[in-house]
């Protein structure tokens, strides 16, 4: 049977040329037709990816394929067997980290859309928007979730009342899994935030906006039943 190319290994390709030419602003045209890729050695750095994704479905992949271009500015392409190894999960790992400590006021169109995210899931739970926080997926709260699916951003979250006690207390294998960049680093995070010049008013204004928002569709949805 002839070897064939899955569709997501074509958006990992189209997503790997998208990001090596737009990081240095070079015009792209994304592949459709994949006949001379199919059983080459691009194809089987493909496949190595392709089930390196599977396995970590949490780490997203703009960020991975633009990490060693962000570190590393002077080298001009990073090619599939590059992503198809290790040393492309060190340079996500430290990008992460880099990203996780870069300035608040600097963060928040993902701030923005991280509280829009948020609300979105309260009314969709019937939850009041403050309980957020508190909120659980079987054992564990459902923003540790959120947060390793990288569908929140932790500077949206110092407004909840029990952020801090809601990580402390989980148990220790959810904390190392899905709470340590958030522990680890909450002294510094949290004194970035109160000292943003931008990002703490603007989360202080969003989340009262915001808590009114879920509540009034909250309130409609009641009334319709």
């Amino acid at each position: 049977m002839q070897d064939q190319i899955t569709d997501l290994e074509k958006a990992i390709y189209n997503k790997h040329l998208a990001t090596s030419r737009s990081q240095k602003n070079r015009p792209f045209k994304l592949k459709r037709n994949f006949e001379d890729v199919v059983g080459t050695n691009k194809h089987k750095f493909l496949k190595r990816i392709s089930v390196f994704f599977q396995k970590h479905s949490d780490i997203d992949l703009n960020t991975f394929f633009e990490a060693p271009y962000k570190l590393y500015p002077d080298v001009d392409y990073f090619d599939l067997e590059y992503f198809s190894s290790m040393r492309a999960v060190r340079s996500y790992t430290m990008y992460k980290k880099i990203k996780l400590l870069k300035n608040p006021d600097e963060q928040l169109k993902e701030i923005e859309n991280s509280l829009r995210f948020i609300a979105n899931f309260c009314i969709q739970q019937r939850i009041q928007f403050h309980n957020y926080i508190r909120h659980s997926t079987g054992d564990m709260c459902t923003w540790f979730k959120h947060y390793k699916e990288n569908k929140i951003n932790l500077y949206s979250l110092f407004e909840f009342t029990d952020v801090l006690s809601t990580a402390t207390q989980a148990s220790e294998d959810l904390q190392q899994f899905f709470a340590n960049d958030f522990l680890s680093h909450f002294q510094t995070l949290y004194s970035s935030y109160n000292n943003s010049s931008e990002a703490k008013p603007y989360v202080k204004k969003a989340f009262k906006v915001l808590s009114n928002f879920v509540n009034s569709q909250l309130s409609n949805a009641k009334i319709s039943v």
